[in-house]
C-alpha cells in the first residue's frame, strides 16, 4: 500500500534551506552551530514571498534528492526520506522584509536561510556556503494526506511485475531512484549481477509509467 505520512516527529532535525541565485530551486539540509550574517534587502528590490505550502522535491548539489513538506500555518518544515517515507521536523518562521527563514534547532538556537528566488513552483535560498540545492513543488497536499509510493515499495512492486512477465527473479536486485527533475517519477532497475534485466520509469503517485521498451506499465497492480 502507499505511504501515508500521518505523524510528524516534532522538532528533532535541523533543516537547512540552501541554494544559489543562478539556479531555480529550494533547499533543505541539516547543519549545527551555523552562524549566518543577515543583510538588508536592496532598496526598491521586490520582496520574494515565502514558499507556498505543500510537498516539494529537494535536489542537493551532490545529486541526492528528498522530499520536504512546508506548513506555514503551524510553522513546521518536514524532511521526508523517499526511500521509506520516514520524516523529521523543525519549526520555522519567515521574516518577509528580510526574505529570511529562521529555523529553530531548539528553544535557544536557530539558523537562517535567505530566499533568493521564488516563482511559486520553484524557489532558491542561500546557505552560508552558497551551495546549490534545488526544489520543485510536487503537490499542494499537506503531509497528513500526501499519498505516494516510496522507493522501497516501488522496488518490490517492480519485482512482482517482472516475475509476472518473465518468471523467477532469483538473483536479481531491484532498486529505485527518484528522478532529479521535479517530475516525481522514479526509475527502477532490475539487475542480475552487472547486467540490467529490466527498467521501469513510473509516477510515484500512481505507480504507472513505461518499461524499457516504452510499453505502458502499471506497478500499482503489484502493491501489497
Amino acid at each position: 500500500m502507499k505511504s501515508k505520512l500521518r505523524k510528524m516527529i516534532a522538532f528533532i532535525l535541523v533543516i537547512v534551506l540552501g541554494a544559489a541565485a543562478t539556479i531555480t530551486g529550494f533547499a533543505v539540509s541539516a547543519a549545527e552551530g551555523t552562524t549566518v550574517t543577515t543583510r538588508s534587502a536592496a532598496k526598491n528590490a521586490p520582496i520574494r514571498s515565502a514558499l507556498r505550502d505543500g510537498i516539494w522535491q529537494v535536489l542537493y548539489k551532490t545529486g541526492v534528492t528528498k522530499l520536504v513538506a512546508i506548513d506555514s500555518a503551524d510553522h513546521i518544515v518536514t524532511l521526508i526520506e523517499p526511500d521509506n517515507g520516514s520524516c523529521q521536523t523543525a519549526s520555522f518562521e519567515y521574516i518577509e522584509d528580510l526574505e529570511l527563514y529562521k529555523i529553530y534547532v531548539d528553544e535557544e538556537e536557530s539558523v537562517n536561510r535567505r530566499v533568493i528566488e521564488n516563482t511559486g513552483n520553484t524557489a532558491a535560498v542561500s546557505d552560508e556556503n552558497g551551495d546549490v540545492i534545488s526544489l520543485f513543488c510536487i503537490d499542494s497536499s499537506d503531509i497528513k494526506s500526501f499519498d505516494y509510493y516510496t522507493l522501497n515499495q516501488l522496488s518490490d512492486m517492480a519485482r512482482g511485475c517482472f516475475e509476472k512477465e518473465y518468471g523467477s527473479s532469483d538473483g536479481m536486485v531491484f532498486s529505485a531512484t527518484m528522478n532529479a527533475d521535479g517530475s516525481f517519477f522514479a526509475t527502477i532497475n532490475g539487475m542480475r549481477g552487472d547486467k540490467k534485466e529490466v527498467t521501469y520509469i513510473v509516477d510515484m503517485l500512481t505507480g504507472k509509467g513505461l518499461d524499457g521498451n516504452y510499453e505502458t506499465v502499471d506497478l500499482s497492480k503489484y502493491a501489497e
